[in-house]
């Protein structure tokens, strides 16, 4: 609290006299955000605790024959993510926050089955169950369940996809969602500066469109998987290249390299990319990474770099060739990185010592 009365008497000074702002308002906001940010520990076993008591709610159900009522289980669900939503805006203690989320999730799932065992269509079923998502993230601004809420509507995006057997959509999926995501990443101050709802929303949203794009990213990444053309695979890593290209303009710039130092950096970033026009999956991992840094996120940026090896893998067993010539592209590949950094640390060091 010390720290930012000094960083706010900074600003003060630094604006002159003409600079207002809710000093009270602010180290209100701020004792309540540190108020929730209790140890990880106790966070964890409050969260397994709440979602065991949820697992013996379920049984307990179970035992009393819930599931031969469909209609119980649509209007128990429907209750129960009231109750949850009820109990976000109500109180103010992570306990009940715990047992709101798994109440959540519960309603969320028994409103699904009730649906499908009432011989609702499918593709009806997740319509329904994104407009549930978008009326939760409207109404509440709990973390988990504002997360959860955001990655349901990706997941039955993906379902809708799949069940209509258009499995080429998902290109306009992949660049949905790395156009939000990039939008939200690279406009995070103006996100935040536009309302306090977006502004509560801002955690969750980030790290919500990391794993949506990440779940297209997989069913592109991972051969098999959905049924979609290899020739039009480039489709989905014109967004996430061109974007990444953008990104490394501004971080060079960020680190002082300009003229034809800068050219011959750019260019090789583009040499670098072009290997991955036909590995999305790729190209998409290494712009979450680039979003994170630019944007200092640690959560993001590990995401990433753990994805990026995970498609790089994928990509390399995928691979229809001889063991021989899978090692000569991953050395080559190898040895185009190494040069790359080489340019890179010698270009900046340079310009450091002048």
């Amino acid at each position: 609290m010390k720290q930012l009365e000094k960083i706010m008497d900074a600003v003060r000074a630094t604006e002159g006299s003409g600079f207002q702002y809710d000093e009270a308002a602010i180290l209100s906001e701020c004792g309540e955000k540190k108020g929730k940010n209790s140890s990880v520990v106790i966070k964890i076993l409050s969260v397994f605790g709440g979602l065991l008591a949820t697992l013996a709610f379920v049984v307990f159900l179970f035992i009393l024959g819930i599931y031969s009522s469909e209609w119980g289980m649509l209007l128990l669900g429907i209750v129960l993510a009231s109750v949850a939503v009820f109990i976000d805006r109500t109180y103010n203690s992570f306990i009940l926050d715990t047992f709101s989320v798994c109440f959540f999730v519960l309603g969320v799932i028994l409103f699904a089955l009730g649906l499908a065992f009432l011989e609702v269509n499918e593709n009806q079923v997740a319509l329904m169950v994104i407009l549930m998502a978008l009326g939760s993230l409207a109404i509440t601004q709990n973390y988990v369940i504002s997360f959860i809420s955001i990655i349901t509507i990706g997941a039955a995006m993906l379902f809708l996809i799949m069940s209509y057997h258009i499995s080429n959509a998902i290109h306009g999926y992949l660049l949905f969602y790395t156009l939000l995501l990039s939008y939200c990443f690279l406009n995070e101050a103006k996100l935040l500066t536009s309302s306090r709802k977006l502004a509560q929303l801002n955690g969750p949203l980030r790290i919500g469109l990391v794993f949506c794009l990440l779940f297209g990213l997989v069913a592109v990444g991972k051969s098999g998987l959905a049924p979609i053309s290899g020739n039009y695979l480039w489709i989905s890593s014109v967004a996430s290249i061109g974007l990444i290209l953008y990104l490394a303009w501004q971080v060079l710039a960020r680190f002082g390299i300009a003229g034809q130092k800068k050219v011959l950096m750019f260019v090789l970033c583009v040499f670098t990319l072009l290997p991955t026009l036909f590995a999305p999956a790729i190209s998409g991992a290494l712009l979450i990474v680039l979003l994170s840094f630019w944007v200092n996120y640690k959560t993001g940026f590990a995401i990433g770099i753990i994805a990026l090896i995970y498609f790089v893998i994928q990509y390399y067993y995928d691979l229809s060739l001889t063991l021989l010539t899978k090692s000569i592209i991953l050395f080559s590949s190898g040895v185009v990185f190494l040069v790359f950094y080489f340019f890179f640390t010698q270009m900046t060091k340079t310009d450091e010592e002048v």
